[in-house]
């Protein structure tokens, strides 16, 4: 399948969004993801492939690419994508993943990490567009307090009273506040005894964790140690970032 770039946006110094339209009908669950190609006559170790969530929930009619970029540890892959520009093709394979939502009036936590969030917004928004509640308890890590997509998370947010937003700062000082009724600002690292404060009884939830990979298999063993099963877990791995 092609995908046809429309439009590109920057949403932050070292991030942007692809916006693409598909040349065939396409069909995922919000959370699932696309394995991209770009052709390249020297790739380095990583080589041609790359999978990125889709951002985009399919209601929206087009696949949305958010990623980050390092300007000094960037890929080939990366610095192709990056030159991108209106009108150009990409090849793509899919949907995959099991990133998605079985039950939406079950309780969910949500634990995301910086650019982690961009399959939750897709799951998000879909919930939202079919007018399902959002049970859900966002955990959302950023190093500073930038966060992506916050506009759109907090409409959801005053749209649904049930849906709590929880920004986690570590680098920069932040004092702990309260932004709405049910969004909050807070210093620190997400541990167990922030998960039980800002998620209590944790056992009868279900936990999707997204983000970077070492803290995706950090934060499992967290998750496991507070009594939460693995059937009761989903992760969606990012390789190749350390941080947020």
């Amino acid at each position: 399948m092609q995908l046809k770039l429309i439009e590109k946006k920057q949403l932050a110094p070292d991030i942007i969004s692809f916006y693409f339209r598909p040349d065939l009908p396409i069909i995922w669950k919000p959370g699932q993801f696309l394995r991209y190609r770009i052709p390249e006559a020297t790739p380095d170790e990583r080589g041609e492939n790359r999978f990125f969530s889709i951002a985009s929930a399919p209601f929206e009619g087009h696949v949305q690419l958010t990623t980050k970029f390092a300007p000094e540890k960037s890929s080939t892959f990366k610095k192709d994508l990056q030159k991108f520009e209106v009108g150009q093709t990409v090849e793509s394979f899919g949907p995959s993943g099991h990133f998605s939502m079985d039950d939406p009036n079950r309780r969910y936590v949500f634990i995301a990490g910086g650019i982690g969030i961009t399959p939750f917004r897709a799951i998000l928004m879909e919930l939202d567009h079919n007018n399902l509640p959002l049970n859900v308890t966002l955990l959302y890590a950023n190093r500073g307090k930038e966060a992506i997509f916050k506009d759109e998370l907090e409409k959801l947010a005053k749209k649904h009273p049930e849906f709590k937003i929880n920004y986690i700062v570590s680098d920069e000082p932040v004092q702990d506040l309260k932004l709405s009724e049910n969004v909050r600002i807070l210093p620190g690292k997400i541990d167990a005894q922030m998960i039980q404060a800002l998620a209590p009884n944790p056992q009868s939830a279900i936990f999707y964790i997204s983000g970077p990979e070492p803290m995706v298999l950090s934060l499992e063993q967290v998750v496991n140690s507070l009594g939460v099963p693995n059937e009761n877990m989903k992760r969606d791995y990012f390789p190749g970032y350390e941080h947020f």
